[in-house]
């Protein structure tokens, strides 16, 4: 039982990767089915694979502890991802931290399979009973009212998945803002500086507001304007790219570039973008 378990912690952590490729745009099925995987793996596969490595043995946890645990486990590790991916030059993304989750549970799952391996098959911990066994064990003693509660549990959950599809194309208005390198979406940035020597990025901007808008852009270290473009003007739905040249204005390992949208004369930023870049003298 336990090992179907492990089959079914990897084929989620696979199919998760699988729907979520860089630069593809998935139908509305696809795009609910990424959701319910993400949601499987943030909250469960990790800690399940992390609480079978750490306790193989039967005697140490019961099945209602472990399963506490898996979540418990797999909630803490969301906001340490963050922390660990914060300070470096590849920032909190989806592909980032999805990589770091798949990574987590593989090298969790091939650590528990390898310590219940180890262990006699006497000691190690398997599921008291099976799915099978539950069901011809109670099964005919499940009193009717409590059917008639699993339909209507399953019902409910079904009208609020078609709620969620159906309101998944429905959104608020709103900018896109993205930047670019040569070699496509989310390849080629500049990693890499010298201080006063330019680098150039390709800066995207899609109107989504459903009216006439007018954009600018800066770029900033601190206090330091390294760069600025516009103002573009955009129809509703227009899309625009275009290159950005900045200067570093210090030397340092890791220094932060942030790249501020502004929009329709709002003094505050609109949107906020960063680099991470190592700038040498």
């Amino acid at each position: 039982m336990v090992r179907y378990t492990f089959i079914f912690v990897l084929l989620i952590s696979a199919l998760l990767v699988v729907l979520t490729v860089p630069g593809q745009t998935l139908p509305i099925p696809l795009a609910a089915a990424r959701l319910v995987l993400g949601m499987a793996l943030a909250l469960f596969c990790p800690g399940y694979a992390l609480q079978a490595a750490l306790f193989p043995r039967r005697n140490t946890v019961d099945g209602a502890e472990r399963l506490a645990l898996s979540v418990g486990i797999s909630l803490a590790l969301v906001p340490l991802i963050a922390l660990v991916l914060d300070p470096l030059p590849w920032g909190i993304r989806l592909e980032t931290v999805l990589a770091v989750e798949v990574g987590v549970t593989l090298l969790a799952t091939v650590l528990a399979w390898v310590r219940r391996r180890s262990l006699p098959p006497e000691d190690r911990w398997e599921w008291a009973v099976s799915p099978a066994g539950i069901a011809h064990r109670f099964g005919s003693r499940l009193p009717s009212w409590l059917y008639t509660g699993l339909v209507g549990v399953l019902a409910l959950d079904l009208l609020l998945l078609l709620m969620v599809i159906r309101l998944a194309g429905r959104g608020e208005p709103v900018t896109e803002f993205y930047l670019s390198g040569p070699e496509g979406p989310a390849f080629g940035y500049p990693y890499r500086g010298v201080v006063g020597e330019p680098l150039t990025v390709t800066v995207g901007i899609v109107n989504g507001e459903g009216t006439i808008a007018e954009y600018r852009l800066e770029v900033v270290d601190g206090d330091h304007l390294l760069g600025q473009a516009g103002p573009v003007r955009l129809e509703p739905g227009a899309v625009y790219e275009g290159p950005l040249s900045f200067i570093p204005a210090r030397a340092g390992d890791p220094v932060r570039v942030s790249f501020l949208l502004y929009r329709s004369g709002l003094p505050i930023p609109y949107r906020t973008l960063w680099l991470w870049l190592r700038v040498e003298e």
